[in-house]
Formats: structure tokens, sequence, C-alpha cells
């Protein structure tokens, strides 16, 4: 194996040739070959790295995956997106929702805007879309166990459940890490231009 191909990855392409992850080369290949005659898992590679190979047997090189495309169609968009850390990040823009200030996700916590020790019953009902929003640690402690009300602090948006929308998708937070790259180079024209 070439040692330009051992972290190389494949751009994963939904049927309408939309990103929709990013995979390692080895998935790409086994997928292609493994899903060969079935349209439901399927996927074909378009195109693949100029400069890297995989030696096979009897000294012959096969060239490592870049883009492929599923075969089959896989509607994203109307999804409900889970609720976690990393996607409340996302939703908020990494902003703190009283101060404004923007920060990366390991100087972010959340607060419950009304407190969990508020809800009696069930503590588990408190944690939801509506009832959290992304704040810095002086904020957060600062409010403590009061509402913002009570605490004196304004919201800066009123928190909502997100529809599904392209930061949410797998490949989004990735490329960045590749930007400049041979891999963003083959990338970009399957990557919308405003996000390019």
């Amino acid at each position: 194996m070439s040692s330009k191909a051992e972290n190389s990855k494949c751009l994963l392409l939904n049927a309408d040739y939309a990103p929709l992850r990013i995979i390692s080369w080895q998935r790409a290949i086994v997928w292609s070959i493994r899903y060969e005659n079935n349209n439901n898992y399927g996927i074909e590679i378009l195109s693949y790295y100029e400069d890297k190979h995989i030696q096979g047997s009897a000294g012959k090189q096969y060239p490592v995956p870049a883009v492929a495309k599923t075969l089959r169609y896989f509607n994203l968009y109307n999804r409900k997106i889970n609720f976690s850390r990393h996607n409340l990040f996302i939703r908020d823009n990494h902003t703190c929702q009283y101060c404004g200030i923007q920060l990366c996700s390991s100087q972010l916590t959340y607060d419950h805007i009304i407190p969990k020790c508020r809800f009696n019953e069930n503590k588990k009902l408190s944690t939801n879309w509506n009832n959290i929003v992304t704040a810095c640690r002086p904020c957060n402690h600062k409010k403590g166990n009061r509402t913002p009300k009570e605490a004196g602090m304004k919201l800066i948006n009123s928190p909502i459940e997100p529809n599904y929308s392209l930061e949410y998708l797998p490949w989004f937070q990735e490329i960045s890490t590749i930007r400049g790259g041979p891999s963003y180079e083959l990338w970009k024209p399957f990557i919308n231009i405003q996000y390019a």
C-alpha cells in the first residue's frame, strides 16, 4: 500500500450528487464490491486519486477512490435532528445565548432555561430543544439554578427545534479539516460553492 493512501478519505455523494458523508477509501471499495448488484445499498466510484494506490497481488496496483455516489437516493432533510450537545452548539452557532460570545465547543456548556430542579416529576423532560441553550461557563455559573428572568439575564434567541439543514450533515464539519489539501481539490466540484 502506498503510504500516501493510508489516511485518504472518500467523499460519498447521494444519488443526486449532493455530499452525504466522508468515508474511508477502504469502506468505499468494500461497499462498491459487496453491493455491486444491489441498487438499494450499492455505490459507484466516480473518481480516484491520481497519485495514490494500493498494491495488489502480482505487483498490480489499484487506484484509491476519491469520490463515490450511492445508487439509491437518501432523503436526509425530512429527518428529525437528534438532540445532542454537538447539534445544540451548531444550532446556536457556538455562541453563548446570554452574552453573545462565540467560543469553541470545549469552552461551551449548555444551560436549562427552566432549571432541571423545577421538573419535580420527570427531570428528563427538562432536556429538550425548547429548554436548552448554549452558554459560556461564566454565564452558566452566573445564572445558576434560576430562570433567566430571576437571574436578570436576557436570552439572545428563543430556543427552537432546528430543521435539518446542511450544517447538520456529517461531512460539513469535516470539510474544514481538509480545506486546501488534495482531497479538497477533487471534492470541490461536488461541494456547494457557498460552503467551499
